[in-house]
């Protein structure tokens, strides 16, 4: 596990990734084929109780990870409604910085394809 400002780097996984490659390709040269990244707690290949769409629950989860944030700078938020092809809809009451925040980490949510600001 990364600490310290490497944990909460975006590209700390690429970063760490590409040096274990690199040391083993030095290592093993041409024999070395592909280089996958393993679950050690999901082995098996399943994958692990991942959605495969967009759920209700996978955007409540977002919306309540960054609440306290919105609330704190004056925002309201519902999610209205998630359909699985990727389009939330949300009601949103607050400043237009806040609420393009929102928009963008709800984009950061694997499945989710547009965010509709509903009334």
């Amino acid at each position: 596990i990364l600490e310290g400002a490497c944990g909460s780097c975006a590209s700390s996984t690429v970063t760490m990734q590409m040096g274990i490659e690199r040391v083993l390709k030095e290592k093993f040269e041409e024999r070395l084929g592909e280089v996958i990244q393993v679950d050690p707690d999901n082995e098996d290949g399943a994958d692990g109780g991942k959605p495969k769409e967009l759920t209700m629950e996978v955007v409540q989860v977002e919306v309540k990870r960054i609440s306290q944030a919105i609330t704190a700078m004056g925002g309201v938020v519902r999610v209205v409604s998630v359909d699985p092809i990727g389009v939330v809809e949300i009601e949103f009451r607050g400043p237009n910085k806040v609420k393009k925040g929102l928009e963008l980490a709800l984009l950061d949510v694997e499945y989710v394809k547009h965010v509709k600001f509903v009334s």
